[in-house]
């Protein structure tokens, strides 16, 4: 097991408001960001879970997204069932990868709401 604290990593918090990686990073999740994995990796991945997570300071703020660089320009890419759109920055005079996300926690109770009342159908099928 591994410590989630230590001095190489830089945490964060993901805004209540924040749907850029939603469903994979719900709002309220706290993130572990690595500094030294600040260079956007330009591969083919086989599935959203592979492809890494950046954290990206703008001049708005602070996002998690996917990213792709294009010549002088950064591409903010939102998870597909993300209200958020596509973003294009000029890279970095507008945005700058601070480093990647390689850990997360987050609630888990609030996006499986159920009817917990005492006899309810929902409470008895998770018996």
């Amino acid at each position: 097991m591994k410590n989630f604290s230590s001095e190489k990593y830089t945490y964060g918090y993901i805004g209540s408001e924040d749907f850029t990686m939603y469903p994979l990073l719900p709002p309220g999740s706290f993130i572990q960001v690595d500094e030294d994995r600040s260079r956007v990796e330009e591969k083919k991945w086989r599935s959203e879970l592979e492809r890494p997570i950046y954290f990206v300071e703008t001049r708005d703020g602070h996002t998690c997204c996917w990213c792709s660089m294009r010549k002088e320009e950064i591409i903010l890419q939102p998870h597909p069932l993300s209200p958020v759109a596509v973003r294009i920055l000029r890279h970095p005079q507008e945005a700058e990868v601070l480093g990647q996300i390689v850990g997360v926690a987050m609630k888990l109770t609030e996006w499986h709401a159920l009817d917990a009342s005492p006899g309810s159908k929902a409470l008895s099928a998770l018996n």
